[in-house]
């Protein structure tokens, strides 16, 4: 049963985007902060002046860091073993997160079509990452984490297909 679903070559083009615009916002957004900072705690800023622009730089570290990764986390290479999917993430670094089965809570078609109009699905799970999160929020699908499931997964379709076979099993096993 172990296979790996991995994302084609037009996605690694907007993850390596996202990439390289947290790499470089990031170090900028934080020494915007740093900056103000410093010119408040010294006094060499206009207090007002001075608030303003650490509410913008917060707000730009807090932007520089969740919208670049929240991209680069909808394009999931996925796993499936017999325990249940393993969900590479990126999470300053790529790591493996396993899943199993029992900790899927659904399947659920978006109503919005992938970036090529073709239908994406988001699996709902019960922990993963704070940008997974994220993602099921934008999507208005609750605040559990989500996989997003698009026509940018090879094979998609079946992957689909076995998370689909594993969430009626586990509902047939619940009522009985």
């Amino acid at each position: 049963m172990d296979s790996q679903y991995n994302v084609s070559q037009s996605s690694k083009a907007v993850i390596n985007f996202a990439l390289l615009a947290f790499w470089i916002a990031v170090p900028l957004t934080t020494y915007m902060l740093s900056v103000t900072i410093y010119a408040l705690l010294t006094g060499q800023a206009i207090l007002n002046r001075a608030v303003i622009a650490l509410i913008v730089s917060t707000y730009g570290l807090f932007a520089s860091i969740t919208l670049p990764l929240q991209i680069v986390n909808q394009y999931n290479r996925i796993r499936v073993a017999k325990e249940g999917l393993y969900v590479e993430v990126y999470a300053f670094r790529y790591i493996w997160k396993f899943i199993r089965w029992n900790e899927i809570l659904e399947l659920r078609l978006l109503p919005r079509p992938d970036r090529w109009g073709k239908p994406q699905w988001l699996v709902r799970v019960k922990n993963l990452t704070y940008w997974h999160r994220w993602i099921s929020w934008h999507y208005q699908c609750g605040s559990d984490p989500g996989i997003v499931i698009n026509s940018d997964l090879m094979n998609g379709d079946k992957l689909l297909k076995i998370i689909d076979e594993k969430l009626k099993k586990k509902i047939l096993k619940e009522t009985k």
